[in-house]
């Protein structure tokens, strides 16, 4: 009973800051008049974009299933299932506590070892960073901070950096596993892990590079999209405005969903250092909002689709 009632005041805390999120909408906007641009939305554009996500979704596990060859063949619909259920997890949980279902549902369906499957999360979710910071940088000095600006030259050296950081790290293992063996601290032993995570061979890298530019392109494809044609801008400022949403999960503190930072993350990166206007904070808050809507519907549904195999496990 313990843990349930010192978890208790954090959840209040959570409701209190979503029911306060939800009064400030409608006390200076309305949902109403924020929901409005849906309708100039076509019906095609949202379906598109809806497919998209869950193209992606299956992108990524395709991703898992070929990264861990100890997965038995065939299984790449449980591999669905436990990316559905750990973003929509990530999504609900502060600092990406959700996070935690990937290696206990690797271990409870693959019987795949916890601390083996943690090493290769950390590893793709550096490669997820990878693709962000690259895709990221590479927009602002294209189309953020004006391409006659000595600040672009500068995020054109970001994004070749974070382009290359993987080849990097992969032709620097065995120097860098070697100095870390005899290091202790929480760091190190996730920078261990992490490099425990990494393919053994360069065809393993590419395969997993491919797959995370992949999954990655079809997402941001998808939101900057609609982002751009909800906030009346250019794709490219849609997909670095989509970009900030996503990178504002990782902090350490947000409302159930992220609404808020999600929304700050977004608008960091669509409208830097300017007051953002009320038909951007509008385009944010829907892109949010399309995002969970189909992240937690998908979840959902992999949740249900797990427990109805179990139950038809038990039966058998």
């Amino acid at each position: 009973m313990s843990t349930p009632r010192a978890g208790l005041p954090a959840l209040l805390l959570n409701l209190l800051v979503l029911g306060l999120f939800g009064w400030a909408v409608q006390h200076y906007w309305g949902w109403g008049r924020l929901l409005t641009p849906w309708r100039e939305l076509p019906a095609a554009i949202l379906a598109l974009a809806v497919c998209g996500l869950l193209a992606s979704y299956g992108v990524r596990a395709l991703r898992i299933y070929l990264a861990e060859r100890d997965i038995p063949r065939g299984r790449w619909w449980a591999c669905l299932r436990l990316i559905l259920l750990n973003n929509a997890l990530n999504l609900l949980l502060p600092a990406r506590s959700g996070e935690a279902s990937f290696p206990l549902l690797m271990s409870r369906w693959f019987g795949i070892d916890a601390a083996r499957a943690t090493g290769t999360l950390i590893w793709l979710r550096l490669l997820d960073l990878h693709v962000l910071a690259t895709v990221g940088a590479a927009c602002a000095a294209g189309g953020w901070v004006g391409r006659d600006h000595g600040w672009s030259k500068l995020a054109w050296a970001a994004a070749a950096l974070a382009a290359a950081a993987p080849l990097l790290l992969f032709a620097l293992r065995q120097p860098l596993a070697t100095r870390l063996s005899g290091q202790q601290g929480r760091l190190a032993g996730l920078a261990g892990r992490a490099l425990d995570g990494l393919p053994a061979r360069g065809s393993g890298l590419a395969l997993d590079l491919g797959l995370s530019w992949l999954s990655w392109g079809i997402k941001l494809t998808a939101l900057g999209w609609v982002l751009s044609r909800l906030a009346q801008v250019r794709q490219s400022l849609g997909t670095l405005g989509a970009i900030g949403g996503d990178l504002s999960t990782v902090l350490p503190v947000h409302a159930p969903g992220g609404f808020g930072t999600y929304e700050a993350g977004v608008l960091a990166l669509l409208a830097p250092g300017a007051k953002p206007s009320g038909a951007l904070l509008a385009a944010a808050v829907n892109l949010h909002l399309l995002l969970l809507t189909t992240a937690l519907l998908a979840g959902a549904a992999a949740w249900l689709a797990s427990t109805a195999r179990q139950h038809a496990d038990v039966k058998l």
